[in-house]
C-alpha cells in the first residue's frame, strides 16, 4: 500500500507570533518544555527579560538536573552581530551552563562561533544553535511547528567523554538505562539526558515541585517527590496539603513494596515524600542483574508515583 506524500511549506515566524518579544518569547515561556524536551533537559523558575547589568535577557531559568543557569536569546529572520553579543553577555552575565540562541535562521559565521565555543570555549558552558519552524503541508490553512537543532556541542555533554570516576560513570549507566525504560512506559514522558550523578528529576507541574530518582546513604534508592520553591513557608504549605489525603494516598499506592516516607526535613528549607527500597550495596558494586532489577523497579514505582502525585499538585492552587 503506497500513501500520498504532501509538499512541505515553511513559513515565517510572524506568520503565527506578529511580535518577537511580546508573541513569540511570551508564548516559548509557557510552552518551554517543547524547547528543553528536544535538548533533553528539564528548565524551571524561568523568567521574561531579566535584568543583567543594563541589559534584559530575553529568557532566563534553571536546568534541573545540574543547577546551572540557563540563557535563551531569540530572533527573527537571520542571526546578526547584535543579538551574538547580547547571547555572549547574557551568557556571562548568568554564568550560565546552558546558552541557546533561537533563530530562524543561522549564518555559516554564527553557526561556526557557536561551534568553536563548544570545542574550545568554557568547558562547562553547552551552546546551542536552534531554528524554530512553522510549516504546512500542501498550502493547508493548519500549522504544524518543530524545533530544529542546527548547532549543539560535541556528543551533546563534553563532560560526559572526559575523564568519569568510576562512581559517576556507573551512575550515568544506570540512568541512562532508566530513561530509556520509562520513555518506553510513558511516550508522554520528555525523555531526560541524565548527567553523572546520583539523582535525575523532572517537573512536577508546580516550579520548584519535582519527581525523581536519587540514592541515598542506607543505601538506598528511592523514587520521590521533593519540594523547593526557594521560599520554605510555601514548601511546607504544598507538603502539608498533600499530608491531609495521607490514608488515600497509601491505599492507592498499597501495591508498593515499600512504604512511603513523609519527611518535613525542618532543618532543611525543603520537604520530601520518598518510597525508597534498600540496597545491598552502593550502586558500583551491584551485579548487573541487581542493576536490572532496581531499574525496573524505579519504572514500576514511579508510573505509579507519577500518575498518584501529578494531579494532585495540578489542584493545589498554592
Amino acid at each position: 500500500m503506497t500513501h500520498e506524500i504532501g509538499s512541505i511549506e515553511e513559513h515565517d515566524l510572524r506568520s503565527v507570533w506578529p511580535h518577537e518579544e511580546y508573541d513569540f518569547t511570551k508564548w516559548l515561556m509557557e510552552n518551554i518544555d517543547h524547547l528543553t524536551a528536544k535538548l533533553g533537559i528539564e528548565v524551571e523558575d524561568v523568567s521574561h527579560e531579566e535584568a543583567i547589568g543594563s541589559f534584559s535577557a530575553d529568557i532566563v531559568g534553571t536546568e534541573m538536573n545540574t543547577g546551572r543557569p540557563v540563557v535563551i536569546e531569540n530572533q527573527y529572520q537571520m542571526t546578526d552581530h547584535d543579538h551574538l553579543g547580547k547571547l555572549l553577555t547574557y551568557s556571562a552575565g548568568k554564568d550560565a551552563g546552558f546558552t541557546i540562541w533561537v533563530a530562524e535562521n543561522f549564518r555559516p559565521e554564527h553557526k561556526s562561533v557557536l561551534e568553536w565555543l563548544n570545542e574550545s570555549g568554557p568547558k562547562d558552558v553547552r551552546f546551542f544553535g536552534i531554528k524554530p519552524r512553522v510549516i504546512s503541508i500542501d498550502g493547508t490553512e493548519a500549522r504544524g511547528f518543530e524545533f530544529e537543532i542546527v548547532v549543539e556541542p560535541n556528543d551533546w555533554e563534553r563532560e560526559l567523554t572526559g575523564d568519569l570516576s568510576e562512581t559517576e560513570r556507573t551512575y550515568l549507566e544506570f540512568y541512562e538505562a532508566l530513561t530509556e525504560a520509562y520513555s518506553q512506559q510513558r511516550s508522554d514522558w520528555y525523555k531526560l539526558t541524565p548527567q553523572p550523578q546520583s539523582w535525575l528529576v523532572f517537573g512536577a507541574g508546580i516550579g520548584g515541585v519535582s519527581l525523581g530518582w536519587a540514592f541515598h546513604q542506607g543505601p538506598e534508592f528511592s523514587v520521590e517527590l521533593y519540594i523547593d520553591t526557594s521560599d520554605k513557608e510555601r514548601n511546607e504549605a504544598i507538603y502539608e496539603a498533600l499530608k491531609q489525603h495521607q490514608n488515600e494516598i497509601h491505599t492507592n499506592l498499597a501495591d508498593f513494596d515499600e512504604e512511603l516516607v513523609w519527611q518535613r526535613l525542618p532543618e532543611k528549607r525543603a520537604c520530601r515524600i520518598k518510597c525508597p527500597r534498600s540496597i545491598p550495596d552502593k550502586l558500583s558494586e551491584l551485579s548487573t542483574e541487581e542493576r536490572d532489577q532496581l531499574v525496573r523497579w524505579g519504572v514500576d514505582t514511579m508510573n505509579q508515583f507519577h500518575d498518584e502525585f501529578e494531579s494532585r499538585i495540578a489542584d493545589l492552587g498554592i
